[in-house]
Order: structure tokens, then C-alpha cells, then sequence
């Protein structure tokens, strides 16, 4: 589904697949990892030097001052045009909005050009072994000392942290009992003494993921993002983040792949079961879509994710795993031995997909806050 769009959107758009059609195409894996990084930041650079990495921020910051919806409208492109994740997703997508509120303006000049650029990395250090997508129970603690903060704990599931300069954390500074309301956040140097990252490799082949070892790690008293305690306020604008403009690319990426999905069927042979698997597909994407197109009608009002997020989360979740598991079952065989370029990227995305209803938020706490926040049902 495409929205109807302003001329000047139009002419963002048409930007944007100009940008598309000239660039050299960069693939999401490599057989080594280091220098896939190095293609991706000079991607994201080149990107940048277009004016079409962050084009909802403010010009001082490096962006544009365009409207949220207008980056929707970019991320959609992006998605449909099958570019690259940029290398720092985490940073623009789901950590820059909450520093902007959050954080003073001399500290987000220093952040936010080399951020849009990715002459930074950054990562996010929010789960735990023992605290995923259940946040206040975690267990990193930050203990003031003195005219600063001494952190211990692990955190896991933190994408390109190997590479990242700067990292924004979530350690608890009050009790813990005190749940959510005893949490803090803050901003990381990576490089700080104390800091050991370890790559954790999936099934997919690749260690974008890392575990993150805090020993007795100073922080300056100026690496705290908002108030002590109030770490919450901060967690939230990073989880509407999530199901902001990022979700808008990757349901445009989702539409692309179900599109091929169904331009395969259509010149093979495909019997019954396959075919009511494709149709579940299409059910999961056109309302993954219904869902998106009020989103972004609401970003273009003013309007940013609120509770009603989980919604998105929930079936953007559903999509990706519908149309991956119907498109490595019509590989047969290919799609259980593949040998092949070709196949090889699709099982790598069916594979992938099997986590999405796990990290940022699992599906069973979408559920929970959907019955509890959005239809007021008592909790179980």
C-alpha cells in the first residue's frame, strides 16, 4: 500500500531512488564481518552527504528540520529499494529521539553529526541475561561514587557494540524492589576501562550480537541522561522509537519479499498447503500495512507511537515470520541444503526472522500490554 504523497514528497521519494540508483549495491552479510562494517558506514556516510540519513532533524544536528512523516516516507523508500540497514540504526532510529529530549544541547551537538554520519557507532545496553523484554528486573547496578558512577552487571543482545564509540545503558540505581522506578540511564564510552564486549554468533552465521561485561566502570557524573531514578521516561521514548520510522522501512522490505515470494509461485507449480501459506502471508502483510499507513497518517499530525506501538510491533513481528517461513518452503530442498547465492539469502532471512518475536519487546509482552494499557483488562 503507497500513500498518496505531497509534490514535495514526491520529490523526497524521487531523491531518494536517485540516491538508490547510483550507489554500489552493499549486501547484508560478508564473509568478513569487519569489512561489511566498513561498506556500511561508507554507506551511511554517502547517504548522509545526500541529506537523506536524518532528515527529520534539526539542521544544527545535521538533518533537515522535515516533518517525521517525511522520514517515513525515506525509510519507506529505502525499504522498497532493498537498501542496506544503515550501520547505525540503533542510533538514529530508536536512541537519537530519546537523547534529544533527554539530553542538553551542548551534549547533543558533540553526539548527534558524527552519529548521522556513522563516524560514530553507537550501541544499546538494555537487556540481560536475566532482564529481556522484562526490563525492570534488571540487575546492572550503578553506584554513585563520589562526583560520579561506579557500573557492574552484563548486558546482552547489543547490536554492533564490538564496533560501537558510545553505548546508552540502563543500570539500576535504586533498589530492586523498586522495579522500573529505581532505574537510571546513561551514556557510555565504550573504550572506558572496565568495558569487555564479547560477539555472540547466531545460526545465521553472524555476530552483529554482543554480550557487554561491566567491571567497576567509571562514569563521569555528566553521563547521566535525564534525572536519577528516572531511567523509565527514557526507556519508553526509546520503545516508541522502535515502532516508529524503522518500522516503516522494514514493512516496505517485508512488502518487496512478498511480492518476489508470489512472482515465484506464479511461474512454479504450487500445490494447496503452499498456497494457503502464501495466502496467510498476504493476510499478515496487508494488515501489517492497514497498520503502518495510520501510523504514519498520525506522525504526519504531530502524533508519535504511543502504547498502541505494541500493536505495530505485534504484527510487524507476525509479517516477517509469515512471509519468510512461506518463501524458504517453497525453496523444497534448495531451502534445507542451499548452495547457492540465492537461497542462501532467503534462508538467511527465515532464519533471522525467528527472532523477531522475541527481541524488542516478545510477543507475549505485546500481548499483556495491549490487554492491560489499551483494552484496561485486569491483569492475570
Amino acid at each position: 500500500m503507497r500513500r498518496q504523497l505531497t509534490p514535495r514528497q514526491e520529490e523526497l521519494a524521487a531523491e531518494v531512488r536517485t540516491f538508490l540508483a547510483t550507489e554500489p549495491e552493499v549486501g547484508r552479510h560478508h564473509a568478513d564481518q569487519d569489512e561489511q562494517v566498513r561498506g556500511l558506514i561508507e554507506y551511511q556516510r554517502r547517504l548522509h552527504g545526500a541529506g537523506l540519513a536524518v532528515v527529520a532533524w534539526p539542521e544544527r544536528f545535521g538533518g533537515r528540520g522535515l516533518a517525521p512523516a517525511d522520514a517515513a516516507i525515506v525509510a519507506a523508500e529505502m525499504g522498497r529499494g532493498r537498501a542496506p540497514e544503515l550501520v547505525n540504526f540503533v542510533a538514529i532510529d530508536i536512541l537519537a529521539p530519546a537523547l534529544q529530549r533527554f539530553a542538553d544541547e551542548e551534549r547533543l551537538l558533540r553526539w548527534l553529526p558524527p552519529m548521522a554520519d556513522a563516524g560514530e557507532i553507537w550501541c544499546q545496553l538494555f537487556s540481560e541475561p536475566d532482564a529481556g523484554s522484562d526490563l525492570a528486573s534488571l540487575r546492572t547496578r550503578a553506584v554513585a561514587d563520589g562526583a560520579g558512577w561506579n557500573v557492574s552487571g552484563e548486558k546482552v543482545w547489543s547490536t554492533w557494540a564490538q564496533y560501537a564509540r558510545w553505548g546508552v545503558l540502563l543500570a539500576r540505581t535504586g533498589s530492586t524492589e523498586s522495579r522500573h522506578k529505581g532505574i537510571s540511564a546513561f551514556v557510555v564510552d565504550m573504550r572506558a576501562p572496565g568495558i569487555t564486549v564479547s560477539p555472540l554468533r547466531t545460526m545465521t552465521g553472524s555476530a552483529e550480537f554482543c554480550a557487554v561485561h561491566f567491571d567497576g566502570v567509571r562514569l563521569e557524573r555528566d553521563a547521566l541522561v535525564g534525572e536519577v531514578d528516572g531511567g523509565w521516561a527514557v526507556t519508553l521514548q526509546v520503545l516508541m522509537q522502535e515502532r516508529g520510522p524503522y518500522a516503516v522501512r522494514r514493512a516496505a522490505v517485508l512488502r518487496t519479499a512478498l511480492d518476489q515470494a508470489i512472482g515465484e509461485a506464479r511461474r512454479g507449480r504450487v500445490g494447496s498447503v503452499l498456497r494457503a501459506r502464501l495466502v496467510q502471508a498476504v493476510i499478515a502483510m496487508e494488515t501489517l500495512d492497514l497498520r503502518i499507513a495510520r501510523m504514519v497518517d498520525e506522525m504526519a499530525q504531530g502524533r508519535m507511537p504511543g502504547t498502541d506501538a505494541a500493536l505495530t510491533k505485534l504484527l510487524l513481528s507476525r509479517a516477517e515470520q509469515e512471509i519468510f517461513a512461506a518463501w524458504q518452503a517453497m525453496q523444497g530442498a534448495s531451502g534445507i541444503a542451499w548452495d547457492d547465492q540465492r537461497h542462501d539469502e532467503i534462508a538467511d532471512h527465515y532464519l533471522y526472522s525467528l527472532a523477531c518475536s522475541i527481541y524488542g519487546g516478545a510477543r507475549e509482552i505485546q500481548h499483556n500490554i495491549i490487554a492491560e494499557r489499551m483494552l484496561g483488562l485486569p491483569r492475570a
